[in-house]
Formats: C-alpha cells, sequence, structure tokens
C-alpha cells in the first residue's frame, strides 16, 4: 500500500492548506456579519486564497512527490495500467488546468479521471481501495485521455465533447443535457459510435426509454 501520510513535504502543504482555509472562513464569516447577501453573493471571492494554493504550492508539490514514487494508475476511460509519469508527463508547468486540480486530488480526495492501481492511504486519512473501477464510464459521459501531460481525448459531457460542452451557455446546456438523458441507453450507444467512433456493441443495451421523473 502507498501511504501518503508518510510523505513529509505533503503533510505539509496539508497543514498550510488548513491554515488558509481556516482564514478564509473567518474573513467569510466576518463578512456576512456585516453583509449577509453580499458576503453570500461573493462567496468564491473569499474562498479564491485556496484554490490558488491547492493549484500551485499544493498540486505542484503532490507532483513532485508522485513523480518520485511514479505509481501505477488506472485509466476510467480504457481500464489501461499507466505509470504517473507516462499520464502527466515530467514537468508540472506543462499541465492543463484540469490535470492540476487532478494531480491534487489524487493525494487528497479521489480522481474520477485515474486512479492508484494499489491501495493507497490519502492525505486525509482514507484508504482508497486500487484497482480497475467499480463502474466503467457512462455511455456519453466518458472521461478525458491524457498522455504525457498531453491532452489526447477531452472525454464527453452528455453526448458532447468536453471543450464544447463547457463553452455553451447554461441554457444551451439544460436543453443539451435533457435531449440526451431522454434517449434509451442503445441509443445513446449508436448516437456515440456514429458521431465519434466509439465501438459500442448495440445489441448489449436496452432500448427502453428512461423513466419520467
Amino acid at each position: 500500500m502507498i501511504d501518503l501520510t508518510q510523505y513529509e513535504e505533503l503533510t505539509k502543504v496539508l497543514k498550510q492548506a488548513q491554515k488558509i482555509e481556516r482564514e478564509c472562513d473567518k474573513n467569510f464569516n466576518k463578512a456576512k456579519r456585516i453583509n449577509f447577501d453580499d458576503a453570500i453573493k461573493n462567496i468564491r471571492k473569499f474562498s479564491e486564497p485556496c484554490r490558488e494554493f491547492q493549484d500551485t504550492i499544493f498540486a505542484k508539490t503532490a507532483f513532485e512527490v508522485l513523480s518520485h514514487i511514479n505509481p501505477i494508475l488506472v485509466e476510467h476511460r480504457t481500464g489501461k495500467k499507466l505509470k504517473f509519469s507516462e499520464v502527466f508527463g515530467e514537468d508540472f508547468e506543462k499541465l492543463t488546468k484540469d490535470m492540476v486540480i487532478h494531480v491534487y486530488k489524487l493525494v487528497i480526495e479521489k480522481s474520477v479521471f485515474y486512479k492508484f492501481k494499489e491501495d493507497v492511504k490519502l492525505l486525509n486519512g482514507y484508504v482508497d481501495e486500487g484497482g480497475d473501477y467499480k463502474k466503467p464510464c457512462q455511455i456519453g459521459v466518458e472521461s478525458p485521455i491524457w498522455r504525457n501531460g498531453e491532452i489526447i481525448d477531452y472525454g464527453y459531457l452528455y453526448g458532447l465533447p468536453r471543450n464544447v460542452w463547457e463553452q455553451m451557455s447554461y441554457e444551451e446546456r439544460i436543453a443539451n443535457n435533457e435531449k440526451f438523458i431522454s434517449m434509451s441507453q442503445r441509443e445513446r450507444a449508436e448516437y456515440m459510435n456514429k458521431n465519434y467512433g466509439m465501438k459500442y456493441k448495440l445489441k448489449d443495451y436496452s432500448n427502453d426509454k428512461p423513466k419520467q421523473r
């Protein structure tokens, strides 16, 4: 088992992150007492120092430790077993924001894109069971694929490439999502095969429509 709590550099940045988080909470609570509605409206502003630390110093430290260990990761989308360096490369500065976030998640909670092949004790004390993902990616909600710190495939959300979906307005997303959710599993598989070259076997999926809520 990989025990990340044994790495002093990681426990050190964790304590720093917790200190910053407490300070953010203190400032937010103070602002609520002064003007509750205004504080709620600007809640992201108060948590920005936490996110900034996570995405820079914390994530970079995690990257350096994981690069040293170079553990085998399991890719959710394909089930492939790859070394950390094969997925994230060797240069932290070249990573996209999404990759940086998932490097951080690998040590503190869980990444839904990649996980450890062996059991790992995370910094929060939780032991995450290693090995394959219990459930495959959902049809049309596939995880991205990364190699050597580069994007090979953006992945998909509700039948659209993630980078396209993320550029849509809120209203466009809702309309697209509702349309995709109304499809049967077989229709979703057929749609992904036709539009994005997926290899889903249609006979494996039900043509029953989802029950209306």
